[in-house]
């Protein structure tokens, strides 16, 4: 947003050790509404989800898929700008070859294991008819890891681009935040990206062998992953203000109330894409509420959450763990509390409020196992 009046500090360099606290504990919230999310989809009665149960209301139908609809359109970007910031640092300490050898341990072996192994196992009870090999390539596959298997790909763009630019040294720049224009233009080009491509990709397109389930947000995600590593050169993340929050906060508030209901206001499929006006609309919402949002936590973080205890630590350390885990969690949760004929809030709250502290709790013994760690 628009520059602090006060003077700007001095340039800092781009391999600055100090931990920001406060982007850890911001990746335990998204950690956490990954995990809610899911929950959200097996009670949501949309056929996304290894087990899933019909609302018992339209109430609750129409409740759950605006909590899900508002989480899509942002959260997952939010991830992808964390993993975007974190990532030339990455790359400076270790050289190409170690970083990206370290990415294929840490990123391909749990998507690996998951999308051959443990896909198939959370299948179990629902295999299609037909030769069993037929039944293990039809449930093959990344699952939740989607998210691992894009970052994994965006990981190795970096490096290509670095590499291919060897000689050029990163430039260090003064620390201040970007300015209102240039976020201004952001959202609009990514809203315009975003609506191109659900011409042909429209929202709830699924893209087969990678899991893709949100290939609509693309243009988001890349872009997202994209700032994250200018914010890091540019050191965006310690210029964070609580004026910025506000603009942010006023930027999702606002797109919320103009282009949310002009976008809805077409029907109830007509904002998903196919060049519609609705769809152009709904791409100005999500484009704007997600990076309003997103300034708004960074700030809200920033100012009052950036510091850790034992606890935040222990949740910042095993947040990937949960991320890879919580599919066998929320599922399990659900089989077991099948039979219990409960109005859908009411069992919603209770998945939710038994599967979110078991993830984290689950994650500490997985992580002490022999090897897991070093990708954990």
């Amino acid at each position: 947003m628009r520059a602090d009046p006060r003077p700007a500090p001095p340039a800092r360099s781009s391999a600055s050790p100090t931990r920001l606290w406060f982007a850890d504990n911001l990746r335990i919230l998204l950690t956490s509404l990954v995990v809610l999310h899911h929950v959200a989809v097996m009670y949501s009665g949309m056929p996304l989800w290894y087990y899933t149960e019909p609302p018992t209301s339209v109430a609750a139908s129409v409740g759950l898929s605006i909590f899900l609809l508002v989480n899509q359109a942002w959260f997952m970007g939010a991830f992808f700008l964390l993993s975007g910031y974190f990532t030339p640092g990455s790359y400076d300490r270790k050289g190409p070859g170690a970083f990206l050898r370290d990415r294929l341990i840490r990123l391909g072996i749990p998507l690996v294991v998951f999308y051959f192994v443990l896909s198939p196992l959370l299948h179990a009870g629902s295999y299609p008819d037909g030769s069993p090999l037929a039944a293990y390539l039809d449930t093959i596959g990344s699952g939740p890891l989607w998210f691992v298997l894009a970052l994994l790909v965006f990981d190795v763009c970096y490096a290509a681009v670095r590499l291919a630019g060897a000689r050029r040294r990163p430039r260090e720049r003064a620390v201040r935040p970007p300015a209102l224009p240039m976020v201004i233009a952001f959202v609009a080009v990514l809203a315009l990206g975003t609506y191109a491509l659900r011409i042909v990709l429209p929202a709830g397109t699924w893209v087969p062998v990678v899991d893709f389930p949100t290939i609509a947000y693309l243009p988001q995600y890349v872009s997202f992953f994209v700032a994250g590593t200018v914010a890091y050169r540019r050191g965006w993340f310690h210029a964070v203000t609580p004026r910025m929050g506000w603009a942010g906060f006023g930027l999702a508030a606002g797109a919320s109330l103009v282009f949310l209901p002009l976008a809805l206001a077409g029907g109830l499929e007509a904002w998903m894409g196919h060049g519609t006006l609705s769809s152009l609309f709904f791409a100005l919402w999500d484009s704007a509420f997600a990076v309003g949002a997103v300034l708004a936590l960074l700030a809200l973080f920033r100012s009052r959450l950036d510091g850790q205890g034992p606890l935040g630590r222990y949740l910042s350390a095993h947040a990937f763990t949960v991320y890879v885990i919580h599919a066998f969690v929320v599922t399990a949760a659900g089989l077991a509390l099948g039979a219990l004929a409960w109005p859908t809030p009411a069992k919603f709250a209770l998945v939710a409020a038994v599967t979110l502290p078991a993830c984290f709790a689950l994650a500490g013994p997985i992580r002490r196992l022999p090897g897991v760690r070093r990708v954990l």
